[in-house]
């Protein structure tokens, strides 16, 4: 730990202070770990990248905020004499010092949770003792200065669900500049990822960064995980005070082991008497409107299925929609979702005036279709689909096959490159960032086999892992690489530049989601001369 420490530390000695680059003093004086001498920054500075203009100075705004730190400095004279009309839009939901503050320092006050809490004679049990008597002396309420206690938020048209394009939270691949791409694709409803409401009430920036919205969403979620009713609803009424959102989602499909041994995720389908008190206290303190995802059941036998007992009662808890996964938690997301089950509980939930969302395996528009034809499902979430192949959400409005060019699917990329650049940063953080996340996406896109291709006998179905195939052009054949070496070519033609040469990735996600029977086949093809006919 302390190596770490000490590596983070002289990693930062070399770095620029953000008051130097805004030509400010820092307010830290010596106590500032970053360098303020900029001459002795720019010889240990990376080498401009090439041939790619800055994100922000190639905007309206002429100006980029990261100065001399930006790995693009080079254009920006240049770019400065030129007229644009693109706009660099910023995210919201931006987590400030003096929030961070009260949060971590337990001064931030939950009256509404409380209440509900007491009148459900539930403890508090997410704070420490010392903790309790600080709100017990403070009774939950500091007046009209109480954050977001001044002013009830207001909400805009009515939520609805209804024949929608919704895009599933994603965990690490559900970024933000993810979403946008989504969003320019016809996607209608956008969820952040998966936020741990505990992390959130400790004012945890990296939690609160999932948090963030970017303007082109027009109906945008968050979705968060946590076990006990205390918790989650202090974490609601946080949300509802401070964060821009029309939903809340709460996740009760989460497979994760460390998630549900908190009491989190899927194993709250175990215990259906806290599942009630998290949505009626979560409902009772919010007026955003709060959503619930959940499995078929924790296990993996059908007489033991409860989503079909839940879903009729979620309503009257006070959820305003419910989203079924197709599998159970034992399954994860091996074989096929189960669409038969699912139709069953939307009869249920047409019968309770329950919006039902139904989610697994969508991969076509004729997929879609097939599942909302009885008009009983409210529309259907897409998950893995929508990160193989993006434009699915445009063939649905559509209703077409999109035989997509293999130079149309690298401008995504590319898109993706500029709309990470602008959310992560131009510096050479940023920079690493945006391939990083640009890598963990395409360890996804590598599957996708172009329709123009089928009739060659390459079976295109979300749980089959395809074969190795030659693509019509060098492009599309390095697009269906699995290999790192190929994805840091593309990386670099998408203008991230050559990568450090300690550079190293291994995706976070390893899929089990492909049948046994494509895995072994999988097996045995050959190393080379693998070609369709």
């Amino acid at each position: 730990m302390r190596a770490i420490k000490r590596r983070k530390a002289e990693s930062r000695a070399k770095d620029l202070c953000r008051y130097t680059v805004q030509g400010v003093t820092c307010r830290l004086g010596k106590r500032c770990g970053y360098t303020h001498d900029i001459d002795a920054y720019r010889k240990s500075k990376p080498s401009d990248i090439k041939g790619s203009p800055c994100v922000f100075v190639n905007a309206s705004s002429k100006k980029c905020p990261f100065g001399v730190r930006c790995r693009f400095e080079s254009s920006h004279a240049k770019l400065t004499k030129m007229k644009s009309e693109h706009q660099v839009e910023f995210a919201v939901n931006l987590l400030d010092d003096s929030m961070q503050k009260r949060l971590r320092k337990n001064e931030y006050p939950f009256p509404r949770s409380d209440s509900e809490l007491r009148a459900a004679n539930l403890e508090l049990k997410c704070l420490s003792f010392a903790q309790k008597a600080k709100v017990d002396r403070r009774k939950g309420y500091l007046g009209a200065s109480e954050p977001g206690g001044a002013h009830k938020r207001e909400h805009g048209t009515r939520l609805s669900f209804k024949h929608k394009i919704y895009v599933a939270p994603l965990t690490t691949v559900g970024n933000l500049p993810f979403r946008r791409i989504c969003t320019d694709l016809g996607a209608d409803i956008t969820v952040s990822e998966m936020a741990m409401a505990s992390n959130l009430l400790k004012g945890d920036r990296k939690e609160w960064a999932l948090l963030r919205r970017h303007p082109s969403e027009k109906c945008f979620g968050i979705q968060v995980c946590g076990g006990y009713p205390d918790l989650m609803s202090r974490c609601a009424e946080l949300i509802d005070n401070e964060i821009s959102c029309d939903f809340i989602d709460v996740n009760m499909g989460c497979p994760i082991d460390g998630v549900c041994a908190k009491g989190a995720g899927s194993s709250l389908m175990r215990d259906t008497d806290r599942l009630k008190n998290v949505v009626r206290t979560m409902t009772g303190v919010s007026s955003t409107p709060v959503t619930i995802k959940l499995r078929m059941g924790y296990f993996d036998d059908p007489s033991r299925y409860v989503a079909h007992d839940i879903i009729p009662r979620a309503k009257k808890w006070g959820a305003f929609a419910a989203t079924l996964h197709g599998r159970t938690r034992e399954q994860r997301y091996s074989r096929l979702a189960d669409w038969s089950y699912i139709h069953r509980c939307a009869d249920v939930a047409v019968a309770n005036d329950l919006p039902l969302i139904g989610n697994g395996d969508v991969y076509t528009y004729e997929d879609y279709n097939a599942q909302v034809a009885d008009s009983k499902l409210a529309t259907c979430m897409i998950g893995r689909g929508a990160i193989i192949k993006p434009w699915l959400m445009t063939e649905i409005k559509e209703q077409r096959h999109w035989d997509i060019s293999a130079s149309e699917r690298l401008e995504f990329f590319k898109t993706f490159c500029r709309y990470g650049l602008e959310h992560w940063g131009s510096d050479s953080m940023g920079v690493e960032k945006t391939r990083r996340y640009l890598l963990e996406w395409m360890s996804y896109t590598h599957r996708y086999v172009p329709i123009g291709l089928l009739e060659r006998n390459v079976v295109s179905k979300l749980h089959l892992r395809p074969m190795r195939y030659i693509g019509r052009s060098d492009l599309e054949t390095k697009l269906a690489s699995d290999k790192l070496e190929d994805w840091l070519d593309l990386s670099e033609i998408c203008g991230l530049g050559k990568p450090d040469s300690s550079f190293k990735f291994v995706p976070k996600h390893a899929s089990n989601s492909y049948t046994k029977e494509s895995a072994d086949a999988a097996a045995t093809w050959a190393d080379e001369g693998e070609e369709n006919g």
